[in-house]
């Protein structure tokens, strides 16, 4: 990050020059961040400062190789909406994890690909999540992001902390996605058997005030809909749809298949220099 742009530090400690981070291995620096929720990552979803403007591959996603730059990492910017507007061409205000506003102009005329969004769910307090988005100076001499690509943009229906949450607990060994609680089952993180009803989204079927007592001894069941969302007990997928699920159930399996995307290496493209 650039010594001059006064941003928001990573929950790792990195950019922060009063952190105490102990040294129990390798400490936190501009390519190396030890969080495992890529979205609190600062390498993996970094600040807009730290992504590179698209005159200026720089690392650590890119590394010149045979005379040409080579992406060697992937990278996501996150922010959370706080202005939209439709004049002339859809934008969106976003504000990053580490506090930074940045504009996002979307120029789509060229692109053939479906998009992964709509912007009907460009919504204030909603969270914007855009793949290898980049710097680009605009000719009001404003620097923001130009996206072309519609389908490197999911916009989730719900704000950015609960989005990192969510995100937390599908990264972290299975458990409750309401109440943490783990499974005492071996088997917990395979698929349900033929037998098993997972638990249901339909929000007519409650449950009981004994279902929580017994929530500790009973195996995590999947949410029937997205499969992906785990669960103790009716109770807490009660609460979980009420609280956010409702929300993100449509869109948990872009949240999987960034969980599966090794953000480690990358095969996407290469520049002259």
């Amino acid at each position: 990050w650039a010594n001059d742009v006064s941003i928001k530090p990573c929950s790792c400690g990195f950019g922060d020059k009063e952190a105490n981070i102990k040294p129990t291995g390798r400490e936190p620096a501009f390519d190396y961040c030890p969080n495992i929720n890529k979205l609190d990552n600062h390498v993996d979803c970094p600040s807009f400062d730290g992504v590179c403007h698209e005159d200026q591959p720089c690392e650590p996603y890119w590394r010149m190789i045979k005379g040409s730059f080579k992406q060697i990492r992937r990278w996501c910017l996150m922010g959370e909406i706080e202005n939209v507007n439709y004049f002339n061409r859809p934008k969106l205000t976003i504000r990053t994890r580490f506090d930074e506003k940045v504009t996002v102009h979307f120029y789509l005329e060229e692109d053939n690909n479906i998009p992964t969004f709509s912007f009907n769910d460009a919504l204030i307090g909603h969270t914007v999540l855009i793949m290898y988005a980049e710097k680009h100076d605009f000719l009001d001499m404003s620097t923001g992001v130009r996206q072309v690509d519609g389908d490197l943009v999911v916009i989730f229906k719900c704000s950015m902390e609960t989005l990192i949450k969510t995100f937390g607990s599908m990264m972290a060994p299975p458990g409750c996605f309401q109440c943490g609680a783990k499974s005492p089952s071996p088997t917990q993180n395979s698929p349900l058997e033929k037998n098993e009803n997972p638990v249901s989204v339909d929000q007519s079927s409650h449950v009981d005030e004994n279902s929580q007592l017994a929530s500790a001894s009973l195996p995590l069941k999947k949410c029937s809909k997205c499969q992906i969302a785990l669960y103790c007990s009716k109770l807490c997928q009660t609460q979980h749809w009420k609280d956010c699920h409702k929300n993100l159930c449509s869109s948990m399996k872009y949240l999987q298949l960034l969980r599966e995307l090794d953000f480690t290496t990358s095969t996407v493209m290469s520049r002259k220099k």
